[in-house]
């Protein structure tokens, strides 16, 4: 398992273009791979931190970093860490400060027998960290007070001849795990809906 980061330069025609759709990026990402060698889903996610955008990848296989930075920001230079080590010290009990990206949404169900019920995305503030604290035991980790919001609201681009829209938080603070294999899960799968658009990257450091 591999964690990648690249700095995207915003004075890239490349970049800029990437950051306004995900459907760019995920292209871009799939083709820094060779045929077959992206085993299981990728995660990412843009991050903005300290005036700088940089774009954070989650593979089973160490991507091309030179295919990545010629596709999305040419200026630009990535690293790899192998996540291997840390994912096979995880224990019950630990502590970590976390980030994650997600897609906060409920389902609305149909009065019609057998047909599923709608998705919603989550709307106020209350109701994303109300998401993310009811959906923390099924990943494995438990939060408390010290969760925050940092960013919210709806992001959205077009895609053929209509725009598509999601719901979108990005969290913060310190985390708990309380059951080491869901949450394993949870970092090299991901939390929620809509991956492919860049959504449900947990990354966490040691506090």
């Amino acid at each position: 398992m591999f964690l990648s980061r690249i700095e995207l330069n915003t004075n890239d025609l490349e970049a800029k273009r990437a950051l306004t759709s995900p459907q760019v990026i995920h292209a871009a990402l799939e083709a820094c791979f060779e045929e077959n060698a992206a085993t299981g889903r990728l995660l990412w996610r843009i991050d903005r931190l300290y005036g700088k955008i940089y774009l954070l990848l989650f593979s089973a296989m160490p991507p091309n970093l030179t295919e990545m930075s010629n596709r999305l920001s040419p200026s630009s230079t990535g690293e790899t860490k192998d996540y291997s080590g840390f994912l096979a010290q995880i224990q019950a009990g630990q502590s970590f400060r976390f980030r994650l990206k997600a897609n906060p949404v409920h389902s609305v169900g149909s009065r019609e027998y057998g047909v599923r019920g709608k998705i919603y995305g989550h709307v106020t503030i209350e109701q994303k960290r109300a998401w993310l604290v009811n959906k923390a035991k099924s990943c494995g980790f438990e939060t408390n007070e010290s969760l925050e919001i940092t960013e919210a609201g709806q992001v959205g681009f077009k895609k053929k001849s209509h725009r598509v829209s999601f719901s979108m938080a990005v969290y913060e603070g310190f985390l708990t795990v309380t059951d080491r294999e869901l949450f394993i899960k949870s970092l090299t799968q991901g939390i929620g809906r809509a991956k492919a658009y860049g959504f449900g990257l947990l990354t966490v450091a040691h506090i």
